[in-house]
Order: structure tokens, then C-alpha cells, then sequence
């Protein structure tokens, strides 16, 4: 009778626990559909939704008209303020020195929208590349091929439940990153007027930091993602060890946008001019290739 008893409370208890697992891989699965589309924006910023998209473009027109008229008014106004000094004798900017400095904030306004073109171009080649580096790395690991459906249910149920939440939060956080550059972007024209003048040029600094840092997150994040994929399959660890680690892996990839939001909002002592900010942006190109 015993006995009995002990089987059915065991075929009880199976059945509850596949039925939760069940409903917990069914939920898992459609959570995973769900979000799919929005995967590849972990590591690639479309240019449909950001510089090439009709609504971004023409908002950023818009600011670009907004900066031209301010610029006509600012440059009025110094014209004036320069034939004043003249007539009094008072220090005021040469126009052997404000000319070039208008020319060139005029150029990189309308250049504006070329310049982030290309920054996104770069950081999407620069993730191409990592994404490269594991695909090789998988083949290497796996005999020269890439995994099967058989090879991915061990290394998937290692991480369902951890891609069921925290992989969740890092596609926000792309999500999130691609309508923040859409912001920097359409103000660049007005953020590069703001470079002429020194009262203005700690604006344009902070707005600078941000949209390279903005942009060269996608980069770092995906990276480090890349990087910790890379370990959990070096070391083979499945279980409770592979679920620690690849939970660190996600949370460590989460913490980027937070870490390198320290860089957008430190001054670091006296702040730099346009030219410095330009050099020091080709120079870190420079370096990348």
C-alpha cells in the first residue's frame, strides 16, 4: 500500500513538474520570437531607423535650418561688436580669426549628418568583425562547423531562463541607445554652432562626449558580449557553473551603457576647443585601423 502511495505521489509530482516546465519553455519560446527582430541591434545600429530614416533626416534638417539662423544672427552680432571696438579702441576677436572659425563651424554643421553616417559605419564594421571572430571561434571548437539544433538544447537550456530576462534588458538598452543617437544626431548642428562661441563651447563638449560615447557603445557592449559567449564555450561549463557564468556574462554586458556614461559626464579639468576635440577624434580613428 506503501509502496502504492510513494509511486503515485511520484507520478504526481512528475506530472506538476512538466507541466511547469512546459509552460515555462512555451513562455521562454514565445518571449524569444518576440524579441528576435531586435537581436541584431545588439551589435548593429540599422541606418533605416537611425540616419537613413525620412522622419530622423528631416528633424535633423529642421535643426540644421535652426542653427543657420542663429549663426546669422551670432555672426551679425560680432560683425557689430567688432566695428565697435574698432571705433573705440576695445578688444575684440580679429576677423583674420573669425572668419576661419565660421567657415568651419558652417561646414560641420552641414556636415553633420555625414559625420554620424560614417561613425555608425564604423562601429558596425567594427562589430562585423567581432561577430566574425566567433563564428571562427565556434567552428574551432566544434570541429570545423557551427552548431547543430542536437549541440545548442545542451548550451540553451544552460541559458533559457538567463536569456528569458537579462538578455531582454540588454535589447532595451539597444533599443534605447538607437533613439538617443536619433536625439544627438538631430542636434548636431545646433550642438557645432554652439562650439563658436566660449560661452557656449562646454555645451557643445558635454553633447560631443555623449554622441561618441553614444555611438562607440554599441561597439564596447557587443564586445564584451562576444568576449564572455566566447568564454562560457571555451571552458564547457554547463549546469549550475554555466548558469553563474553566463548570468555574469549578461550582467556585465548590461552594465556598459552605465559605465560609460561616467566618460559622457566627466569635464576632466579645463574643457578642450573644437580644433583639440577634432584632432583627438582623428587621432582614436587613427588608431582603430
Amino acid at each position: 500500500m506503501l509502496h502504492v502511495t510513494a509511486d503515485l505521489v511520484g507520478d504526481i509530482t512528475k506530472g506538476i513538474s512538466q507541466f511547469f516546465s512546459n509552460a515555462i519553455g512555451t513562455t521562454l519560446n514565445d518571449l524569444m520570437h518576440a524579441i528576435t527582430p531586435f537581436l541584431a541591434m545588439i551589435g548593429n545600429t540599422p541606418t533605416a531607423f537611425t540616419t537613413g530614416n525620412p522622419v530622423v533626416h528631416g528633424a535633423w534638417l529642421t535643426m540644421v535650418g535652426v542653427a543657420d539662423a542663429f549663426l546669422g544672427l551670432y555672426v551679425t552680432m560680432k560683425i557689430i561688436q567688432m566695428m565697435h571696438g574698432e571705433a573705440t579702441g576695445t578688444t575684440h576677436m580679429p576677423l583674420s580669426q573669425f572668419v576661419p572659425k565660421v567657415i568651419l563651424t558652417v561646414l560641420l554643421i552641414h556636415a553633420s549628418a555625414f559625420l554620424g553616417e560614417q561613425l555608425i559605419a564604423i562601429v558596425n564594421a567594427l562589430c562585423e568583425l567581432v561577430r566574425t571572430n566567433v563564428t571562427d571561434f565556434l567552428k574551432q571548437v566544434n570541429g570545423g562547423k557551427l552548431f547543430d539544433a542536437n549541440q545548442n538544447t545542451g548550451l540553451s537550456v544552460v541559458l533559457a531562463i538567463v536569456f528569458g530576462i537579462s538578455l531582454v534588458r540588454v535589447v532595451f538598452q539597444a533599443i534605447k541607445r538607437i533613439v538617443f543617437f536619433n536625439v544627438l544626431f538631430v542636434f548636431s548642428g545646433p550642438a557645432f554652432l554652439m562650439s563658436l562661441d566660449l560661452q557656449t563651447a562646454p555645451w557643445f563638449q558635454f553633447w560631443f562626449r555623449t554622441y561618441l560615447v553614444t555611438i562607440l557603445e554599441q561597439f564596447i557592449q557587443f564586445l564584451t558580449f562576444s568576449l564572455g559567449f566566447q568564454f562560457l564555450l571555451a571552458i564547457k561549463q554547463t549546469g549550475f557553473t554555466g548558469f553563474i557564468l553566463a548570468i555574469a556574462m549578461l550582467n556585465l554586458t548590461a552594465e556598459i551603457p552605465s559605465i560609460m556614461a561616467r566618460f559622457a559626464s566627466s569635464t576632466g579639468g579645463s574643457a578642450p576647443g573644437l580644433g583639440s576635440l577634432v584632432r583627438g577624434a582623428v587621432t582614436a580613428a587613427a588608431l582603430l585601423f
